[in-house]
């Protein structure tokens, strides 16, 4: 197969356009109240949490975001004992600034009611969130804290099931989330069934997907 040459000027811009896309699955799981990725509902109820308590608008999911990949990349870092994990800020900071832009710019106070519509939103959602991933991973530049805190447990807990530990600190974070549902008082906020479902699927339809387009972005390329 034919690979494109990707100068350290294109890869730039696949790399910002795809947290630019993250940015917007995200928000589309939001939207579709069917249940957001796992950490993700970490930032919504945390935010939901804030807000209650000190007023709309005081913690955006942005800012929300920010706050909670930073808290695991100290976590990391305590882990690693490496400064080369800072440049994770890049990512960290985009993805929280794209988030912003989507949901305060974009999209709005726009909540779709219908639930074909609401369906719509969480396919669209989990495909471009993967799509996203996928553009972002195959730059080669700082990818997502969560992979690195999954490399951290896999290393604490000497374990080489990839599965496992992912599964594993998908399900602690949803855990997380349900307990700042319940000392906000507002209930599961955005877990649902298709937190669950997508945190089990994701990371092997992450796969598939990085298997499909690997040869089309030539990853290995070296330029």
């Amino acid at each position: 197969m034919h690979s494109f040459r990707r100068t350290p000027f294109v890869r730039t811009f696949q790399y910002i356009f795809g947290l630019l896309i993250v940015g917007l699955g995200v928000n589309l799981l939001f939207r579709s109240n069917l249940g957001a990725g796992a950490w993700d509902t970490v930032v919504y109820n945390l935010a939901q949490l804030v807000n209650n308590a000190f007023g709309a608008g005081t913690l955006t999911l942005g800012m929300s975001s920010f706050i909670i990949q930073t808290m695991l990349l100290l976590l990391v870092m305590i882990g690693r004992r490496k400064a080369r994990y800072l440049f994770i800020f890049v990512p960290i900071f985009s993805i929280s600034l794209f988030i912003d832009f989507w949901d305060l710019i974009v999209f709005q106070t726009y909540y779709p009611e219908a639930m074909a519509l609401r369906l719509l939103f969480y396919i669209a959602g989990v495909l471009i969130l993967i799509f996203g991933l996928v553009l972002v991973i195959l730059t080669r530049f700082p990818a997502a804290i969560f992979d690195e805190v999954m490399l951290l447990m896999m290393t604490l807990l000497r374990s080489s099931n990839v599965f496992v530990i992912r599964l594993g600190v998908e399900f602690f974070a949803i855990g997380l989330a349900i307990l700042l549902g319940i000392i906000g008082g507002f209930g599961l906020g955005a877990v649902n069934v298709g937190s669950v479902l997508l945190a089990i699927l994701l990371p092997p339809a992450l796969a598939l997907q990085l298997h499909f387009w690997t040869p089309w972005f030539d990853a290995y390329e070296q330029t």
